[in-house]
């Protein structure tokens, strides 16, 4: 990519806002005051009124009904992944023309001499260093160091990408306390639906969650920040079996809206309910 392309999203003052407003947007959609805005970015509420006005006309805002009530667009998801992509590329250049040095951290899966090159793959989920001839590596580094099988090990003069399969995630949407929690739960459904999704790993939020687990006779891998922790893991490869109650599947599915938006992966998720009918 051409320098100026690169560093035009930070040449055009106008440009740079409007992906601050839709950065601003993504975090905290649905519910988004356009003065939480103006705080946050230091602009008039005036000049963010008419930002908003261009993203809608744009196509890159939607508003709801509601007041104070907006969400980016699917067009909008793919200019912020070009935004971020030509900003990754523009630090990648400043950091080549500064000589940065990067060291990338992987896994050591055989013993390695400092000095060798070492090929990068994904495997469940943690980023490990291979020989240099193995069939799946695509990405490459020069260890800095010796390490033996399963330490840890620093790569730089790093060349490539590493191929990664992105990770799908399905959401079992359970009732409250009120609803009747886990005695309102058609175990024999969530069983059926783990078994035919086949995770790698299992997320669970809240006591009914847990209940419905111990239940079942299964064991959540991660009980706490849940929402992050599944959109990393799908991130890596990984596939990510949650049980949610109500309205926390949205956190989910905003936070797995943002990893894609960030890091231009494709993490797929479905939703499914785990009530009796």
């Amino acid at each position: 990519m051409h320098r100026t392309s690169q560093n035009r999203l930070l040449r055009d003052k106008g440009e740079f806002t409007k992906f601050q407003i839709l950065l601003e947007v993504m975090r905290n959609q649905p519910h988004i005051k356009q003065k939480d805005i103006s705080d946050a970015l230091g602009i008039t509420i005036q000049a963010i009124s008419k930002h908003f006005k261009e993203l809608i006309k744009e196509g890159l805002l939607e508003a709801g009904s509601e007041r104070a009530d907006y969400r980016l667009t699917a067009k909008a998801n793919e200019k912020l992944r070009d935004y971020l992509k030509n900003l990754d590329s523009y630090v990648v250049m400043i950091k080549t023309d500064l000589k940065i040095e990067h060291i990338l951290p992987a896994m050591a899966t055989q013993p390695v001499t400092a000095g060798d090159t070492a090929g990068l793959i994904m495997k469940n989920g943690v980023l490990c260093a291979v020989a240099s001839n193995h069939p799946a590596a695509e990405a490459f580094g020069v260890a800095i160091a010796d390490a033996r099988t399963g330490e840890d090990l620093g790569l730089k003069n790093l060349q490539g990408k590493v191929k990664l399969k992105q990770g799908k995630v399905l959401l079992v949407k359970l009732p409250s306390i009120k609803e009747g929690g886990s005695r309102a739960v058609d175990l024999a459904k969530v069983k059926r639906l783990y078994n035919a999704f086949k995770p790698d790993r299992i997320g669970v939020i809240g006591v009914v969650g847990r209940a419905v687990l111990n239940k079942i006779g299964l064991k959540a891998d991660f009980e706490f920040g849940i929402s992050r922790a599944t959109a990393v893991a799908a991130s890596r490869g990984l596939n990510v079996f949650v049980l949610v109650v109500g309205r926390m599947a949205n956190h989910v599915i905003e936070e797995i809206d943002i990893e894609n938006v960030k890091h231009a992966t494709h993490i797929t998720y479905e939703v499914k309910d785990g009530r009796i009918l």
